[in-house]
């Protein structure tokens, strides 16, 4: 082992005999409020235990909830999870995102308009502005506090995901002792500094939908960056690399289907959309912790040492619709008619123009820029919900578990189901 390898992981801090926790917790926009409410019912059992978390990765939105639990984790995992839940519960559109109509984004539909008629604009940067995000991100989470953390031990590590666009490849950004060598089989690298607002602000950059983030540090890994989500979702391989014994993963796409319902018109865009969307997030993680389960090959490729066995927690929603059912019903009470336009015109708007009220479909792709109280909420009690029922099953090594996660109940055939489209 290279003496580079060898110091990866700094101070051991001291979890359940010397193992080390891995959070893993993935990218989903507005979704990820679902991830601090599994947390909620997590954090009380981990910490009896003395299993918490001191290697925290997350992609996107999870990079957000990642920094901040490495923020405040110093007062217990249990703590930093309610402050996170108080944040979720509170966040508004504006946080996030600027006005559907302000002089920016007139500038940027008429800019789309001559870019398609052929006319030398200089291309359009994004569909949406999320600059209000850089300033939530800076108010919220205290970077410093993080670095205190990790150097006095209270964590080993806490990384971020992006994509660069100079090489397609991920790049995972982290404060902790030690750097790995690049994995080229999967196309990661990484890069160790201090963590701040401009990694996490280009971990959360979802690709076409909102402007590339420009990077500044480390030296030589510079540039403009994307979404971590575009390839790495779900960042089980760096925690494994960064030297998690166990692993706890959140995921915000279902890994299984939906019981089966008859469209009544044939599919759309927005299904088509609400698909592929599917497919990029939820079946790469799907595939990566089925790999996990069967002796963890995932953590040494090529390596002629026995695999590691990993156990892990690992909850998602119960079946591929039950945010998109969230978020249109949610959508529907709250936001549908005329008051939801004082409500919220930018969410009344936005909705309209997805048609979320309508099915399940459109309330997925709605779901991840649903930035509002009520929807964050209902997320929350979701993932509560979810972590509870992962509880209450049998594991190898309660509540770990080294063979496949045990499978999510499916409705019977005879209960009611949301139809697919009206």
């Amino acid at each position: 082992m290279s003496a580079e390898t060898e110091t990866i992981g700094g101070t051991r801090a001291l979890n359940g005999g010397g193992e080390k926790i891995g959070l893993v917790l993935s990218g989903g926009g507005a979704r990820g409020a679902y991830e601090l409410g599994v947390l909620s019912v997590l954090a009380p059992e981990l910490e009896g235990r003395g299993q918490c978390p001191t290697i925290i990765v997350g992609t996107s939105v999870g990079a957000l909830n990642a920094s901040f639990l490495a923020a405040n984790i110093q007062n217990g995992l249990k703590r930093a999870v309610q402050a996170g839940c108080r944040v979720w519960r509170g966040v508004e559109y504006g946080d996030v995102l600027a006005p559907l109509i302000s002089p920016g984004e007139v500038r940027r539909l008429v800019s789309s308009g001559l870019e398609f008629l052929g006319l030398p604009v200089g291309g359009v940067s994004s569909v949406l502005d999320n600059a209000p995000l850089a300033g939530m991100i800076a108010n919220t989470i205290s970077f410093e506090q993080l670095a205190e953390n990790v150097r006095t031990g209270v964590i080993d590590r806490a990384a971020v995901v992006a994509t660069s666009y100079d090489t397609g490849r991920s790049v995972v950004f982290h404060n902790g002792t030690g750097n790995p060598l690049p994995d080229h089989a999967r196309a990661i690298d990484y890069a160790p500094t201090p963590l701040g607002v401009e990694h996490v602000f280009a971990s959360t950059a979802i690709e076409a939908l909102f402007p590339a983030v420009e990077v500044h540090a480390p030296a030589g890994m510079d540039g403009w960056y994307g979404d971590g989500g575009t390839s790495l979702n779900t960042p089980l391989k760096p925690a494994i690399t960064f030297g998690a014994d166990r692993l706890i993963v959140i995921g915000l796409n279902a890994v299984v289907g939906s019981p089966r319902t008859v469209a009544k018109r044939p599919a759309d865009a927005f299904d088509g959309a609400a698909q592929a969307v599917q497919a990029l997030l939820a079946d790469q993680l799907a595939h990566d912790v089925a790999t996990l389960a069967k002796l963890n090959a995932i953590s040494s490729p090529g390596s002629t040492a026995p695999p590691r066995v990993i156990p892990h927690i690992f909850v998602t929603p119960q079946d591929r619709f039950a945010v998109g059912r969230l978020a249109s019903e949610t959508y529907r009470r709250h936001y549908s008619g005329w008051t939801g336009l004082t409500r919220s015109f930018n969410i009344a708007i936005l909705g309209r123009l997805l048609d979320t009220a309508r099915n399940p479909a459109r309330g997925e792709l709605f779901s991840y820029v649903f930035f509002a109280p009520e929807f964050t909420a209902a997320l929350i009690e979701q993932g509560k919900a979810d972590a509870q029922w992962w509880l209450n099953q049998q594991h190898d090594d309660w509540p770990w578990q080294k063979a496949p996660s045990p499978k999510a109940p499916r409705a019977p055939r005879s209960a009611p189901t949301t139809p697919l489209s009206p």
